[in-house]
């Protein structure tokens, strides 16, 4: 079954995933734009062949007036909640941008809406489809190297924020480091259960939200796992998945460039490294998102990336906020009440 699709936000981002991505998908089939900018919906209407009677200014309209499945959510993130909210009510599943939403209690209302209607939520983590990540996370899989003890992991970038990520709370959390710390998960099979962190600004950044974050994540396994992370770093950037070392009983693997281009390695107890092959899947990054979020439709399933599975990253990325407010530990258990 073909799914009629929506695409509400027609920014870069946006319009590069209904280019890129969404036209070529065997499961949807673009048939509704929406955008507040009615010249940028009539030129990205005419480029992705999207007939006039499908284009809006306004989610409710389109939502009320088109005979369609499903909505892809591409806007800023203090949007989010309210689309999202919307679409569910009209009866459409979902698939979100990150982050899910800004604020935990927005997250458990939207989940707690879609199981009540039996719709579903899959939230864009299209990380974790990265050629790297699913290499890494089979070499975990697969006790390459041994039993995992913790890991460390760096993402370095010097970003011009929009001008909502300048007004943000937690803009490097929100909007960058939700991709890592959702690997953390996902590499290790497992859920953050406390956090101590650290989010700090300088004075001369231009934003309202830090955009600097240093971290310690627990998780349910006994893993630790340390997280240094900043979007206001000149000089040397890492890639956009991070540079990770996760340490084993017999060596460590590597998500980096170790002398041999940017990927995946293994480094024996010897020292002796050597660079993976990468998987090589069907799909990948925002087109193996897309494809479970269709899976998940058709077989009534939620999606790898769900929004019942997102909001222990949303609490993870909540209680880093907190813990460096209150200059302490927090555990994730009372915020995913």
């Amino acid at each position: 079954m073909v799914y009629k699709l929506v695409q509400v936000g027609l920014g870069a981002h946006g319009m590069g995933i209904a280019e890129n991505v969404i036209i070529s998908s065997t499961d949807f089939s673009l048939v509704g734009l929406v955008d507040i900018d009615s010249g940028r919906v009539k030129q990205c209407a005419e480029a992705l062949r999207v007939p006039p009677e499908g284009c809006f200014t306004d989610y409710e309209e389109a939502f009320k007036n088109l005979d369609v499945d499903a909505v892809f959510i591409a806007v800023i993130s203090p949007l989010h909640y309210a689309i999202c909210k919307s679409a569910l009510n009209y009866g459409l599943h979902v698939m979100i941008e990150k982050p899910f939403t800004v604020t935990m209690e927005q997250a458990k209302e939207l989940t707690a809406l879609a199981k009540m209607k039996n719709l579903k939520i899959t939230v864009n983590q299209n990380y974790r489809f990265f050629p790297t990540v699913l290499t890494a996370k089979n070499a975990l899989d697969c006790n390459l190297l041994g039993k995992p003890l913790f890991a460390n992991t760096q993402f370095f970038f010097c970003h011009d924020g929009k001008t909502y990520q300048r007004k943000m709370e937690n803009y490097m959390l929100m909007e960058m480091a939700v991709h890592h710390i959702d690997m953390i998960r996902y590499l290790f099979s497992s859920n953050v259960i406390s956090v101590s962190g650290k989010t700090w600004n300088v004075p001369e950044s231009g934003y309202v939200g830090d955009p600097n974050v240093q971290a310690s994540y627990e998780l349910e396994n006994g893993i630790s796992t340390f997280y240094i992370g900043s979007l206001l770093s000149k000089g040397h950037v890492t890639p956009w998945e991070g540079s990770w070392r996760i340490q084993c009983e017999n060596g460590s693997i590597h998500i980096d460039d170790m002398g041999q281009g940017h990927g995946v390695y293994v480094v024996n107890d010897h020292g002796a490294s050597s660079k993976l092959a990468l998987l090589q899947p069907e799909q990948e990054s925002v087109d193996a998102v897309l494809a479970d979020f269709a899976a998940a439709i058709r077989e009534d399933r939620d999606s790898s990336t769900s929004g019942n599975d997102n909001l222990y990253t949303m609490a993870a990325l909540i209680a880093t906020s907190t813990s460096s407010k209150i200059h302490s530990p927090v555990l994730l258990a009372s915020l995913l009440q």
